[in-house]
């Protein structure tokens, strides 16, 4: 008997993974995500969604993606960047706004995970200058704020994603895979 705080459904699963509920629905229905049927209702095990999460293969065809994480917390910088690696993709980190604009200019990336709270330039300044001089670059907002007055001049610079500190390696990897649209 598998114990019931394990099953989910596909709103708790999505909050668990920290995804779009419609997401999740996609994925059970796709078969690309583990997942049962209850009486009409999508039911997900935690321990399936974790290794499910843990073993997603994301290597784009042909070159590997690039990512900029910036975050002024180093450990915060590490995971992500260790999760991104395994997966296959190429990896650069700033630790503050004003490292960053040069490094947007040399090799734009792909994909930009970006803190709120830097020092120098706060992450809704660097997200307007990413969208002012390079557009559509994917941006995943990493914060542990997500009702601060920086959360909302963030959102004048949508589309973003957010993602909540602390994240799990399965939950940066399912983050990026909703975005690129594996």
């Amino acid at each position: 008997m598998v114990p019931t705080d394990d099953v989910l459904d596909a709103r708790e699963a999505a909050t668990y993974l920290r995804i779009n509920e419609q997401t999740v629905r996609r994925l059970a229905r796709e078969s690309e995500i583990p997942a049962f049927k209850v009486g009409g209702s999508w039911r997900f095990k935690k321990s399936s969604l974790d290794r499910w999460a843990g073993s997603q293969e994301m290597r784009p065809k042909g070159r590997a993606l690039r990512v900029l994480v910036v975050d002024d917390e180093e450990s915060v910088r590490d995971v992500v960047r260790r999760s991104l690696e395994r997966e296959g993709f190429e990896v650069a980190t700033a630790a503050g706004g004003e490292e960053v604009l040069p490094m947007l200019s040399e090799k734009p990336p792909d994909l930009v995970f970006l803190d709120l709270k830097l020092p120098h330039m706060d992450g809704p300044s660097v997200l307007k200058r990413i969208r002012d001089e390079w557009g559509g670059i994917p941006v995943i907002i990493l914060t542990g704020y997500p009702e601060s007055d920086l959360m909302q001049r963030a959102l004048e610079h949508a589309p973003i994603t957010l993602l909540a500190k602390p994240s799990t390696p399965s939950q940066i990897i399912l983050t990026v895979n909703a975005i690129i649209g594996k």
